[in-house]
């Protein structure tokens, strides 16, 4: 684990290129010699290794990226999860945020009630910054990562992420049938954003219900920290809901003023993460990166709820769930409540109907409710309960093709070998 926060991706793709190009380590559901020819050796002994069925990985040097694919659990079949187009200071922040991603869709995954399991994949640039990235130089990106999406042979399905489009899921599309969220006039879904906006604001609204006996959210104050696709979305149907405030922050000045715009008799924006952190608010919607609320920032909130749309909000999820309801801050578990972008992919797969997003999103309302109410019952919290609820589920096994996952890892790593 030190090796990996002492190397950075340019490094270990350097250290890999000429000599182990590709590279996998498989858990022990997978029996396979020699993984990843040494490159990813102890991965396994870090916190966040949750059995992987498989870790691929391939730098190359065409696009001058490190590609990598996290297989968390096929049990209910394929992996699927988006493909995340960022640069990351150590392979530790690199191995431990697809771990945890990938383990979150198989949570997200099987309390959605889908056949699918649950994977993630991380483009890294190594010699370049993603702003950079012209249109032609995407082209070669995502179509050489295409190519390696193919080697796995369907035990992982790509999708849109942070930094990633629609247009560059069709060039993925152009190498591999493996991959969703390509453009709608090529049959697809395009971008699942607003859909998991809508399905978090559900969320607070069940929670309005059970916790506030009202119907809306009118005389409530929310903080969104975060005003990409989903968070800018999200600020739409929170500011339509009556809320008395909503304060925002975001590394953009024109997002910030963009939804002050909307509103600027509600809407105040605050300079930093902190700064809203520590804003007495109803209501905290994380919509940023993960990791956001840990042992500093539990200190700092100033909330009633946490309900948001960011993917693996809490550093560790067990102990920080834990510190959230011993302080009284009830946490909604973003895996539970920002499923609709993974409900769009599964839509698509079978051809897209947005009258059945329209139905899930209802669920998410009615699953909130009976989430919130059970757990209220028990006495646990809403993160114990869901966590119990998705266990249930993955243990599940795909009603057709049982096994046929772990099958493809094996048939990859085999090739690897």
């Amino acid at each position: 684990m030190q090796h990996f926060a002492a190397l950075t991706p340019a490094d270990f793709f350097h250290q890999n290129a000429k000599t182990r190009p590709e590279g996998f380590l498989c858990g022990n559901t997978v029996s396979i010699s020699n993984p990843a020819q040494g490159a990813l050796a102890g991965m396994e002994q870090m916190p966040d290794y949750d059995q992987h069925e498989g870790v691929f990985y391939r730098a190359d040097e065409a696009s001058g990226c490190l590609f990598f694919a996290f297989i968390h659990n096929t049990n209910r079949g394929q992996a699927q999860g988006g493909t995340r187009f960022f640069s990351y200071d150590t392979m530790l922040d690199l191995l431990s945020d697809g771990l945890r991603l990938s383990k979150a869709m198989s949570e997200k995954c099987a309390v959605a009630g889908l056949w699918w399991g649950g994977g993630k994949s991380i483009i890294c640039p190594v010699n370049f910054a993603i702003k950079d990235a012209t249109p032609e130089k995407r082209k070669v990106i995502f179509a050489n990562f295409g190519k390696f999406i193919a080697s796995l042979h369907g035990s992982y399905v790509a999708a849109e992420d942070m930094n990633t489009t629609p247009e560059d899921m069709q060039t993925i599309l152009s190498q591999n049938r493996f991959v969703t969220c390509i453009p709608k006039h090529a049959g697809g879904s395009g971008n699942p954003s607003p859909f998991t906006a809508e399905g978090v604001f559900k969320s607070m609204l069940a929670t309005a219900a059970v916790y506030e006996g009202q119907s809306d959210l009118s005389g409530m104050s929310v903080s969104i920290q975060g005003l990409g696709n989903v968070g800018s979305a999200l600020a739409r149907f929170v500011l339509n809901s009556g809320v008395s405030k909503l304060y925002v922050t975001d590394l953009m000045l024109e997002r910030m003023e963009m939804v002050k715009s909307w509103a600027p008799e509600v809407v105040e924006i605050r300079s930093s993460k902190e700064e809203l952190l520590r804003q007495s608010c109803d209501i905290f919607a994380p919509c940023a990166g993960g990791k956001v609320i840990d042992d500093e920032s539990i200190a700092w909130l100033n909330c009633r709820y946490v309900i948001g749309a960011a993917n693996n909000q809490l550093e560790r999820p067990e102990k920080h769930a834990a510190q959230l309801h011993e302080k009284g801050i009830l946490y909604l578990p973003d895996f539970f409540i920002n499923r609709m972008g993974i409900i769009n992919c599964a839509n698509e797969q079978y051809g897209w109907l947005e009258s059945t997003l329209q139905e899930e999103v209802v669920k998410i309302y009615e699953d909130t409710v009976n989430l919130l109410t059970e757990s209220r019952s028990r006495g646990l919290s809403p993160q114990e309960m869901a966590m119990i609820q998705a266990g249930e589920a993955m243990k599940k096994a795909h009603p057709i093709w049982p096994n046929r996952g772990k099958q493809l890892i094996q048939k990859a790593a085999s090739e690897r070998s």
